[in-house]
């Protein structure tokens, strides 16, 4: 008898402990050498081997929004991995060299050459692509910080269209401008900088999110991916509670990521569903081990 309700105690912990995603966040542009560490391209290389390894599957970020959505508890309960990218520099898709790191796998030849590709899970989402970067629209604005943070020209939209038509990296909204500091003016009606929480009103929010799909939408011939991410992790509670549920024509979302640092569940405000970020939430291959290791849901 006490066999019997061990056993069952386990078989719950274990299903109870599947229903909780962890989607994970790249930076292209973190190069700072060739170690785990210092580079969110060899942390990604790795990070595909242990999920291969430890027998995960990924999921497509819209496949999860739409699952989301249609409360599609059932395959939640799979042992599941999400992926996604930030800020969308070159190096998500072409493999250049850099003087930290010699030449370097871009993101997009690192996914095709994994396993994991093969058997991604799309359900309710045919078309959706393995993973998402999300790329801020403004031409100017990408200008503007290259110039500032980057000096290498490498923050084009130029590959966005064929990316977003080869099924493995989809091109996502992550703002107009992202209100980044060195800009001389943001969207945001008093300009204010470094910060998502001040989007608050229904004008700063048209612009930040509906016009910036309409740019990604033309940049892609149509075959950008329906799902936004904060800059800077920012939830703006306008957002989050105003904008995003009331306005969906309007923006044409499906989801919206945050920062967190906490897995995902059947309970996540669609509006705010975290991620962990590479370097902040984990920093070697054993902090990423336990995040999967430690799945729990509250």
């Amino acid at each position: 008898m006490l066999f019997l309700k061990n056993f069952f105690k386990k078989k719950n912990l274990e299903i109870h402990q599947r229903v909780a995603i962890p989607v994970l966040c790249y930076h292209s542009f973190q190069i700072a050498g060739t170690a785990y560490s210092q580079n969110d391209h060899t942390a990604l290389e790795e990070d595909l081997r242990y999920l291969l390894d430890a027998q995960y599957r990924l999921i497509s970020p819209l496949a999860l929004a739409v699952a989301l959505r249609q409360k599609n508890g059932a395959l939640l309960t799979e042992k599941l991995a999400c992926i996604t990218f930030d800020d969308g520099m070159d190096f998500d898709y072409f493999d250049q060299e850099h003087k930290n790191a010699g030449v370097v796998k871009s993101f997009h030849t690192i996914l095709n050459q994994s396993a994991l590709l093969k058997n991604v899970v799309r359900n309710g989402a045919a078309n959706a692509a393995a993973t998402v970067a999300f790329m801020i629209a403004s031409v100017e604005a990408r200008q503007v910080i290259d110039q500032f943070c980057l000096g290498k020209n490498q923050f084009c939209d130029r590959w966005w269209r064929e990316c977003a038509q080869q099924g493995i990296i989809g091109i996502g909204n992550h703002s107009w401008d992202h209100t980044y500091k060195t800009l001389d003016t943001v969207c945001q009606a008093d300009n204010i900088k470094g910060s998502f929480h001040a989007i608050s009103t229904y004008a700063d929010a048209d612009q930040q999110i509906r016009a910036a799909q309409d740019y990604l939408d033309s940049a892609t011939g149509g075959c950008a991916t329906p799902l936004f991410a904060y800059p800077y992790g920012d939830v703006s509670d306008y957002l989050v509670n105003e904008y995003f549920p009331n306005y969906e024509k309007e923006h044409r979302q499906l989801a919206a990521f945050s920062a967190g640092g906490e897995p995902v569940t059947q309970s996540s405000n669609l509006w705010a569903l975290p991620r962990y970020v590479c370097g902040q939430h984990w920093r070697n291959p054993e902090e990423f081990r336990k995040i999967f290791l430690d799945l729990k849901v509250s």
